[in-house]
């Protein structure tokens, strides 16, 4: 089971990038929904995701979101039934995330994330799946005509859980947008810097904290095409070094592919 945590613990701090964006909140009475699938490796070892995400501006400036919605089909060694074991059960519903974005300036946001412990066991790999708490000042700015930057810093915290308390982590990210639109397509990079404040805590049999210091680096690239004013369709390319800012170490050199289609209402 740990090992599987390990694994886990290692994509959430490095794929998940948070906030559902890091540009301005819209209009009020508008909404989005993406759809769509993730697929990540590294050596022999593979996870494929489903996952929706939906946000609505309630009010002008506040931003209500419902993020990570979806289904693990599967997260686990191509080799690990090699020695007659049985590979264990690696598929089951996913945690959502409850998200908020209130823009209280033109360049400033203020954004906070709670992660609800839905997951399956077997997703998961065992009971484990804490509280989590996300919380992060935004800026962004259109530095010229048709190019965004968004920006993020941010602090992760979960609760306790099954003898196991993870460590602060500050994150730094940002992403660059280029608009062309007069064919509907707007390309992007980003990157996503995290950082282990405090050590990952463990109460149980041969108790033990360690960790802090770690450190992780991600950088994507995408694109978004808008097939009309309603539907679009996005994929980016993602790719992962550093150590795995897991609770039981190692390191994290993944790489992804996500997709999603858009609809706007």
């Amino acid at each position: 089971m740990f090992k599987k945590i390990a694994l886990v613990a290692a994509m959430a701090a490095s794929a998940s990038f948070a906030t559902y964006t890091f540009f301005p909140v819209g209009d009020a009475n508008k909404g989005e929904a993406t759809i769509g699938p993730s697929y990540y490796w590294h050596d022999d070892w593979s996870m494929m995701q489903i996952n929706a995400n939906v946000k609505y501006n309630v009010i002008q400036n506040l931003e209500l979101s419902l993020q990570g919605l979806g289904y693990q089909l599967w997260n686990e060694d191509e080799h690990c039934d090699d020695n007659g074991a049985k590979c264990p059960d690696s598929d089951g519903l996913l945690a959502m995330t409850i998200g908020a974005r209130y823009q209280f300036m033109p360049m400033l946001i203020a954004a906070l994330d709670i992660k609800v412990p839905l997951s399956s066991e077997d997703a998961v790999g065992g009971k484990y799946d804490p509280l989590g708490f996300y919380g992060a000042i935004q800026y962004t700015q259109e530095l010229v005509s048709n190019l965004y930057i968004g920006s993020e810093l941010g602090l992760t915290f979960d609760l306790e859980d099954e003898d196991l308390s993870h460590g602060l982590v500050l994150t730094l990210q940002a992403e660059l947008d280029y608009s062309i639109a007069s064919i509907g397509l707007t390309p992007w990079i980003g990157f996503a810097f995290n950082y282990k404040l405090t050590d990952d805590e463990y109460s149980g049999v041969g108790k033990w904290e360690d960790h802090s210091g770690d450190n992780g680096f991600t950088i994507w690239l995408g694109a978004q095409y808008d097939i009309n004013t309603m539907f679009g369709v996005k994929a980016n390319f993602v790719i992962n070094t550093g150590d795995s800012m897991g609770a039981f170490g190692g390191d994290n050199k993944a790489k992804g592919v996500n997709g999603a289609l858009v609809i706007r209402f």
